[in-house]
């Protein structure tokens, strides 16, 4: 194991034993000072060690002063640091255990070189238990820190639903990244096309000399693949950390290739090549056309987002595209750990869908019962709806023949929540993403609803709770002849038709501020 171990003046001698016990122990340290006994404030050491974890330098780290106390709440102000003032090996090996206690704290003018060995002994031998008391009390603390951050301890990443030049520019996009834990960034047309149309970010590109001699859909191209490159090389960090999990930037397949399988197999090597960048992620739809393309692009190697699921038989589908792939990619001698997918389950265009259905019933029935039974329904088969995808992804990724792939490296299709933005204004503004939390999953979140949660948005293992409810409410639904299959195949419908008219609103945008841009002006 890598540990950081950082001390002050005070400390400095019990730190000099420390790293022998670290070495005796086959531990790597990594000595971040002091290096000698003149006064120093331990303030700069305990940080020194803090952002070694931070930025992935160590696993765990060691601090030591006079007494350990300073120390200890330095670090502790440190995104990310779980430190503990330990005496006893007992609360060294707890800490961990109970706690996911990541720093340990000395006081060298407290324990002896003896005692030392044995609490760094227990703390490093020690595992996190990841019981569920645990993690919710984990959560708990983080959430104390930074709301969002308190979604990773349950397994769930939370990737942005959003993307515009000065997102990078200003540093906002690194800022995400180091605050709130941001792991990832997503983009389709329509969030390309407000950003064109709604700022001066892109007036380099549409406004150069040549602009005026493209074609609309080449000038999209050029200011989409810049933003996803430079979009990417900010998350790229975050792609080595997490072994290439997480640090994706999504970018879509024109729209209006939903049902060209070729078609779309032939933008998204071309776009793959463009972007150049390991951690990009092409979105495919999910349409019967898609789903060969998907599994051909996996076992070329190209990272998918396979994006407009909403409904439990297509999910299969496409997650069955995903492993053969992978299959396909293993059997030709290709390295599996470095291609990734996500499943993108949109959910709250669910509810809207089904809660019109339901009011449409109310209106018809006069059955108090019915009546009753409907109204419960309302603002259920959303959240219903994902639980029960999510039961079948655990099925799938389960299964013996997934496990053998897992062996050799491969990283499962991760299920990830889109369209997590509340739309009814009776509905708690958070709750597609506090109702979503679980291992194994994204939660790709628009600004609005990612700033909410960082203000109030309350963490806990939710994904898996009252799964029978979640049956109950399909079962009922489909009782009162409100169809799921009918639903799905609707949003999908209407899901392409809004990209298709954003794409082509956001190619008019652009031909309009290239041919613009030169308008009344007179070369001498």
């Amino acid at each position: 194991m890598r540990v950081a171990i950082g001390s002050d003046h005070a400390g400095f001698e019990l730190k000099e034993a420390v790293k022998g016990f670290l070495s005796a122990q086959h531990h790597e340290a990594l000595d971040v000072g002091t290096y000698n006994q003149d006064p120093v404030d331990y303030a700069d050491y305990a940080a020194a060690v803090g952002h070694a974890l931070h930025e992935h330098k160590a696993e765990r780290g060691i601090i030591l002063c006079g007494s350990g106390v300073g120390a200890s709440m330095a670090a502790n102000r440190i995104p990310g640091v779980r430190a503990g003032l330990c005496h006893d090996t007992y609360s060294a090996h707890q800490g961990v255990e109970h706690d996911a206690m990541n720093v340990l704290v000395l006081g060298g003018r407290v324990v002896g070189s003896e005692l030392a060995r044995e609490l760094v002994h227990a703390f490093l031998n020690a595992r996190f238990s990841g019981e569920e008391r645990h993690l919710r009390r984990l959560a708990k603390v983080t959430a104390l820190e930074n709301r969002l951050r308190a979604l990773q301890v349950f397994g769930q990443s939370v990737w942005l639903d959003y993307i515009r030049r000065t997102l990078i520019t200003s540093g906002e996009l690194c800022r995400l990244i180091d605050e709130d834990g941001l792991r990832g960034v997503t983009s389709n047309p329509s969030i390309f096309e407000k950003a064109v149309s709604g700022s001066s970010d892109y007036r380099d590109i549409l406004e150069a000399p040549g602009a005026r001699a493209l074609d609309a859909k080449t000038l999209y191209e050029q200011l989409a693949v810049r933003d996803i490159q430079d979009a990417a090389d900010v998350l790229r960090p975050v792609y080595e950390q997490t072994s290439a999990r997480d640090g994706y930037v999504s970018l879509e397949v024109s729209p209006l290739l939903a049902h060209d399988t070729a078609g779309t197999l032939a933008e998204a090597r071309r776009l793959w090549q463009a972007v150049a960048r390991e951690n990009l992620m092409i979105k495919v739809p999910g349409t019967a056309e898609g789903v060969p393309a998907i599994r051909e692009l996996i076992s070329d190697g190209i990272n998918v987002n396979v994006t407009l699921l909403f409904g439990c038989d297509t999910y299969e589908k496409v997650a069955e595209a995903y492993v053969q792939g992978v299959e396909q990619l293993v059997a030709r001698g290709g390295d599996p750990k470095r291609i990734a997918s996500v499943a993108s389950f949109f959910v709250s265009r669910v509810d809207t869908v089904v809660d019109a259905l339901i009011a449409g019933r109310l209106q018809l029935t006069t059955n108090v019962g019915e009546q009753s039974v409907l109204r419960g329904l309302t603002g259920k088969a959303a959240i219903a709806n994902a639980k029960l995808a999510y039961q079948r992804y655990r099925e799938l990724f389960g299964s013996e023949r997934w496990r053998a792939l897992a062996r050799s490296g491969a990283q499962t299709q991760r299920v990830l929540w889109a369209s997590t933005g509340t739309k009814n204004p009776d509905y708690r503004d958070v709750v597609y993403v506090e109702e979503l939390i679980g291992p194994d999953t994204v939660n790709t979140i628009p600004p609005a609803t990612f700033d909410a949660f960082r203000d109030h948005g309350q963490a806990r293992a939710s994904l898996t709770e009252d799964i029978e409810s979640a049956y109950d409410t399909m079962e009922m639904l489909g009782q009162l002849g409100i169809s799921m299959q009918e639903v799905a195949e609707r949003l999908l419908a209407e899901g392409l038709q809004l990209f298709a008219d954003a794409f082509d609103k956001l190619l008019k945008a652009v031909e309009q501020r290239s041919r613009s841009a030169g308008a009344g002006k007179v070369n001498r």
